[in-house]
């Protein structure tokens, strides 16, 4: 199943995920939550989603079709179709040094 994926983020590792980032994903299963296991997967250090399924703490905000999940009753454990577009922010906080 193909479904277009958006990744809007203030990170940047150069020739790997220079955002914004637009690609279409098959998908193995079919929730939001496999979407973004699938992105934690190609995208590290960035973490989509957390081990219990939850949001990941670099991850904003997630719209399904222009609906962002938090409308939707099952959250991220909602179903996306053949064809969906899921739009993804994240948001990695600076590192400090000194």
């Amino acid at each position: 199943m193909k479904i277009r994926v958006k990744i809007n983020s203030n990170l940047r590792i150069a020739n790997r995920f220079e955002p914004p980032v637009e690609m279409e994903l098959d998908v193995g299963e079919n929730s939001l939550q496999d979407l973004l296991k699938k992105l934690s997967d190609l995208y590290h250090p960035l973490k989509f989603i957390e081990e219990d399924g939850e949001m990941g703490e670099d991850l904003r905000y997630v719209y399904l079709n222009g609906e962002s999940h938090f409308s939707f009753s099952q959250g991220l454990a909602t179903k996306v179709n053949e064809g969906d577009t899921v739009l993804v922010t994240a948001y990695m906080e600076p590192l400090a040094g000194g």
